[in-house]
């Protein structure tokens, strides 16, 4: 049995998630062979899904979302070194979002990572896109790798609430390792830069952005696109997924640097995902709330689908299950699933005790799978209605 969930947010880490399922698992079937695999789809927790995986850490003092230092971690797995943006510019790290820290927040500690990467010899750098306080185009992180950035008057813009009066680059201090050296910014979202659906109107709420601070982020993002096409000749904000953690991709892709992937695909080829699938009679995928952006291909469905392609059963335990994502659970390979809530008292309850009601899911559901597993395992094919 392959136990392969991402984190649940605000109360789990994947690893831990992996720990109470399996213990759950062991109550109700002690004989079980249990392979546990924590991943992630690009977002946070991708540096402790690749530290399970056996992933050295490379920890650096940067700067903040908001400019304050904290300390980072990246990753490194055989030739690769993979950079979380969520460990330099996370929502986490700032600790009243409001509509001040939305416009103000940079992804300028995520180009310090990546330098520091470059550093250390890595020309295969994966950058995990999500869980960001910043919405900032990526013009942070740009500017930590040599790029400045130019007012009409030709003064540096060195602050995020000031790129509304950016006017040109400056490229003379841009690093040259990043001319040998391959970018792949992993997301979970196919999101377009701008418009309803675009790396402001979409997230910047979720940031601290009342309306009006959007709508500046939104024409702040616009004349970002609008400077990189005059100086790269290339318009990328109707890309899929440039959108996602505040646009971030949107530079490096202008400037020809990056190429966005799905998080979920790269991450699992990472630690070994789809040999670990192949290997199991039933795999347990798990996340926080599986809803209708679980259905764009985050880890959990990702992994669904892969192991309905080799026609092996598929368990989801998670914190809340949207009902109009239920409905489509068993489409996308997934033959069973239950949540915490549906045992909790309430919201807070499950957040809380989250890891002992998991364990208690695990055991309750491993319980039924095993009564009718000769049938199930027969049958698992035809994919009947999740329970």
């Amino acid at each position: 049995m392959l136990i392969a969930p991402d984190k649940f947010k605000g109360s789990l880490t994947a690893r831990q998630a992996a720990e109470a399922i399996a213990a759950g698992v062991l109550e109700a079937a002690p004989d079980s062979d249990l392979t546990l695999l924590p991943v992630a789809d690009g977002g946070e927790g991708t540096i402790d899904a690749l530290v399970a995986a056996g992933a050295v850490i490379h920890q650096l003092r940067v700067r903040g979302p908001l400019g304050d230092a904290t300390h980072a971690s990246w990753a490194s797995l055989e030739d690769t070194a993979v950079v979380e943006m969520a460990q330099a510019a996370g929502l986490q790290l700032i600790q009243q979002p409001s509509t001040a820290t939305a416009e103000a927040a940079s992804t300028y500690g995520v180009g310090q990572l990546i330098r520091d990467a470059l550093d250390h010899g890595f020309r295969t750098i994966i950058v995990a896109a999500g869980g960001v306080g910043s919405t900032d185009g990526g013009a942070g992180a740009l500017s930590a790798l040599g790029l400045t950035i130019l007012d009409q008057a030709g003064v540096p813009i060195t602050r995020s609430k000031d790129l509304e009066h950016a006017a040109s680059l400056d490229l003379s201090g841009w690093d040259p390792r990043l001319a040998d050296t391959e970018i792949f910014v992993a997301t979970d979202v196919s999101v377009p830069l701008l418009g309803p659906r675009g790396a402001a109107r979409l997230f910047a709420p979720q940031k601290g952005a009342n309306p009006a601070a959007v709508e500046r982020l939104e024409c702040r993002l616009a004349n970002w696109n609008a400077i990189l096409v005059n100086a790269f000749a290339v318009d990328v904000a109707n890309t899929a997924g440039v959108g996602a953690a505040g646009g971030f991709a949107t530079g490096f892709l202008a400037a020809g640097v990056a190429r966005i992937v799905p998080g979920a695909q790269l991450i699992g080829e990472l630690i070994g995902l789809e040999a670990a699938i192949a290997s199991s009679d039933l795999v347990v995928v798990g996340e926080g709330s599986l809803d209708d952006q679980s259905l764009e291909g985050k880890a959990p469905i990702a992994i669904a689908r892969a192991a309905r392609a080799l026609d092996i059963p598929v368990i989801a335990l998670t914190g809340t299950i949207q009902s109009a994502a239920r409905h489509e659970l068993s489409a996308n390979g997934i033959w069973s699933a239950a949540c915490i809530m549906d045992i909790a008292e309430d919201a807070e309850d499950a957040m809380t005790n989250a890891y002992p009601m998991l364990r208690v899911l695990a055991a309750r559901t491993i319980a039924r799978f095993g009564s009718a597993k000769p049938q199930s395992l027969a049958l698992h094919s035809a994919y009947g209605s999740p329970a």
